[in-house]
């Protein structure tokens, strides 16, 4: 099976050239701060997790989790305490509500190799965590749709060390309901160290409840090298997409046996043939001493068949007619077999057997060669260009964030079926920039970079009966692809599901906010002409946070911004 090669087209509706940039805002936001009844728990890698892919894991793990099931701004955080604590922010009067809705149960110590906690929402009545020593746990939270301090405590029902001893954090769930059972996948990220390298190592574990409670039924693992960008499972889980730099492929499967792809072997050329606008030559080599006797020659019309003791060298349908009837071949001593045919129409051929022939090699003809080097001969100079109207493109103009990525990043779609990847979509121009859930029910979406501005796909599961992939254009951020590449300190990345702001995130100074509604009130002087000159730009806005310490966690809707430090809670106006 050969993957299939998917182009991301932008929306030209969804783009602005007119969009010039963003213009600095001094007017403050409003900010509403909460401290926290307990700090939220933050592990640092330790001397075994010093790989690239856990800096990773660590610095960007977002502790602030949202409930996408909960249209009310409910948020959670586990503290200090091993304790899932959730926020209620009232917008009618700005205040919030706290409260202790779950403890999770404490397996072991902490000790070297662990992750940080983890909670994911697959469901409006579920909640996975994992505890970062190896266990997880699948919570039953009631119903999550009311404030903090009416919620019901969780309670646990099931609980498993799922990756025999290997530690992890939680990438994505997904709950799919049937009749008679309910489904529960969950993609879990551990890291493992071989001789040269670390790999990144996601396994896909599959729990079931048919109503006596949930046991653990498939595990599937996928293996490759250096970071994943992006993981997540395709509506049906009969895929995942995964983001890297690196291949990734199936290395296990509980259910189903790999089969590794075979190697294609070298083709084996046979004959080969030439051809003049005229005629065709099929040279072929038999054995020094053979039996002429034993040579057969039927040519057609529309047929050729070229066989010696019972072994065929050529034979099919012509791509063209022939001239059967002047068809003449010679044979030398040493094995030497040509046969010469005529064609019916004077042209040149695109092959020799229709739909053709792996057993057969043109050969271009010297002449035809080089007549077509004469025809072209117009299009070509020896002779260096001097006219110096022509401006070339100076790669001094070009600043660091312009230069594209020396990393090969690939999206791919890999079939649990069959273990093979079915698309793959290149991300070598398009530079990957953050995840955004826009619907609860699909995968999240991409944010990648074009050119100066940032464009928000969305996958969707393949089509039945088809082999596209459909990937669409959602929203831009304008400018934005430029503008974040200049924050060399930033953290956090992420924009509303609206896309009327992108927000840009300092690890412990300053929060950027890039509002994209243009204002045309303003105006530039061009220098040269001292004419003054309408533009379309957006407004940035720029939060210091310092006081409040590191930013271990940010969530962006469409009216506020919520930031999560050590011991504070952030609500920002920015609509």
């Amino acid at each position: 099976m050969t993957s299939n090669l998917v182009e991301l087209r932008p929306n030209r509706r969804l783009l602005d050239h007119g969009f010039e940039g963003y213009k600095l805002n001094l007017n403050s936001l409003p900010q509403h701060r909460f401290n926290l009844q307990s700090d939220v728990d933050r592990l640092y890698p330790d001397d075994i997790q010093y790989s690239f892919i856990h800096a990773k894991l660590f610095a960007l793990h977002n502790h602030l989790v949202p409930d996408l099931w909960d249209h009310a701004f409910n948020f959670y955080y586990i503290d200090k305490n091993q304790q899932v604590r959730n926020i209620t922010f009232e917008n009618i009067n700005n205040t919030i509500q706290q409260a202790i809705v779950y403890d999770v149960p404490a397996s072991e110590e902490r000790k070297s190799g662990n992750f940080n906690l983890c909670l994911q929402f697959p469901s409006s009545h579920l909640a996975v965590i994992s505890d970062g020593r190896g266990y997880l746990h699948i919570v039953d939270t009631g119903t999550r749709n009311k404030p903090a301090t009416e919620k019901s405590q969780w309670q646990t029902i099931h609980s498993t060390l799922a990756l025999e001893g290997k530690y992890f954090v939680i990438v994505d769930t997904r709950v799919q309901d049937t009749d008679c059972k309910e489904v529960l996948h969950c993609l879990l990220q551990s890291v493992e160290q071989n001789e040269k390298h670390f790999n990144s190592v996601l396994t896909w574990i599959t729990l079931e409840n048919e109503g006596q409670g949930w046991k653990q039924v498939a595990t599937r693992q996928i293996q490759g090298k250096g970071i994943v960008h992006y993981a997540a499972f395709e509506v049906g889980c009969t895929a995942i997409y995964i983001a890297s730099d690196n291949l990734f492929k199936f290395t296990s499967d509980s259910e189903r046996d790999i089969i590794m792809p075979s190697k294609e072997q070298p083709r084996q050329i046979i004959y080969t043939w030439l051809q003049t606008a005229e005629d065709i030559t099929i040279t072929l080599q038999l054995e020094n001493k053979f039996n002429k006797n034993l040579l057969h020659v039927n040519v057609t019309p529309l047929t050729i068949k070229v066989s010696y003791a019972g072994k065929d060298f050529v034979n099919g349908k012509l791509s063209h007619k022939v001239d059967s009837e002047l068809t003449t071949w010679n044979v030398q001593d040493n094995g030497q077999v040509d046969v010469l045919i005529t064609k019916a129409e004077s042209m040149l051929w695109d092959g020799l057997i229709e739909g053709g022939d792996s057993n057969g090699e043109q050969i271009m003809d010297a002449t035809l060669v080089e007549d077509t080097h004469r025809r072209l001969a117009h299009l070509c100079s020896e002779t260096e260009v001097t006219d110096k109207s022509i401006i070339a493109l100076s790669t001094q103009e070009l600043e660091e964030c312009d230069a594209a990525s020396e990393e090969d990043t690939v999206l791919v779609r890999l079939d649990a079926t069959h273990h093979m990847v079915t698309h793959r979509v290149p991300l070598s121009v398009h530079q990957y920039l953050f995840t955004q859930q826009l619907e609860i029910q699909q995968a999240p979406a991409l944010c990648l970079r074009h050119d100066v501005d940032a464009c928000i796909w969305q996958p969707y599961p393949q089509l039945v009966n088809s082999d596209s992939w459909p990937i669409k254009h959602h929203g831009t951020l304008m400018a934005f692809g430029y503008v974040q590449s200049s924050k060399q300190n930033r953290k956090f990345i992420t924009c509303p599901v609206n896309f009327s702001y992108a927000v840009v995130s300092e690890a412990t100074r300053h929060i950027f906010i890039y509002k994209n509604t243009p204002n045309t009130d303003c105006q530039l002087r061009k220098r040269t002409e001292g004419t003054m000159k309408s533009v379309k730009v957006g407004q940035q806005n720029v939060i210091n946070v310092e006081k409040n310490g590191e930013v271990l966690g940010i969530n962006a809707t469409n009216e506020y911004l919520f930031v999560l430090t050590q011991s504070v809670f952030l609500a920002i106006e920015v609509q």
